[in-house]
């Protein structure tokens, strides 16, 4: 016979159901933000390549080409994978250190570790979210003949904000749960 109590017991919270789908939703935005990343690492790839040719085999180089990765894609490949990048554990670690040490020990500095990244990863998006309205709202474009690229430089600006959101969501998610990573679980591999 099952009482009240035992049903308690067997049925989750609806805090519990939840987590499961908010992390779902949390690693899909990573991973979307990883398959960016990967798509830009391959574009910047392609475009110095082509602009090398263009430049030594043609004799007329591209000339916007440096101003596009600098601006757009090398910050979009750096903060766009900066969430899976934790994730993954495939951020810095002192292994002699961390590896030597008991579980717990591990655990605290994790914990420690995670709430420094979560403190930095806020200031992170602050700065980018003062940074992208000031570009906005100043109308921030480069004139014709003033820079390779005359587009707004918000456009740019935002990936650091953007970047930003997703560390911040995902080491809210580690510090409130106590996740650890090296290994992805089932419901994040499986998102």
């Amino acid at each position: 016979m099952t009482t009240d109590s035992d049903a308690r017991r067997e049925s989750p919270s609806g805090a519990a159901r939840r987590a499961p789908v908010v992390l779902r939703a949390v690693s899909a935005i990573e991973r979307a933000g990883l398959v960016v990343a990967g798509s830009v690492l391959i574009a910047m790839t392609l475009l110095m390549v082509f602009e090398t040719g263009m430049r030594y085999f043609v004799g007329a180089p591209l000339g916007w080409s440096f101003s596009f990765i600098q601006d757009y894609l090398l910050p979009g490949f750096f903060f766009l994978a900066l969430a899976y990048t934790v994730r993954a554990g495939a951020h810095v670690t002192i292994d002699a250190v961390y590896q030597r040490c008991p579980p717990k020990m591990r655990t605290a500095m994790t914990l420690v570790a995670r709430v420094l990244m979560l403190g930095f990863s806020v200031l992170l998006l602050w700065a980018g979210m003062l940074s992208t309205g000031h570009a906005w709202r100043a109308d921030d474009i480069p004139p014709p003949g003033g820079a390779e690229l005359s587009i707004p430089t918000w456009t740019w600006h935002v990936l650091v904000p953007i970047g930003a959101a997703l560390l911040t969501v995902r080491l809210l998610w580690d510090v409130f749960t106590g996740h650890r990573h090296g290994a992805e679980d089932e419901t994040e591999g499986n998102a």
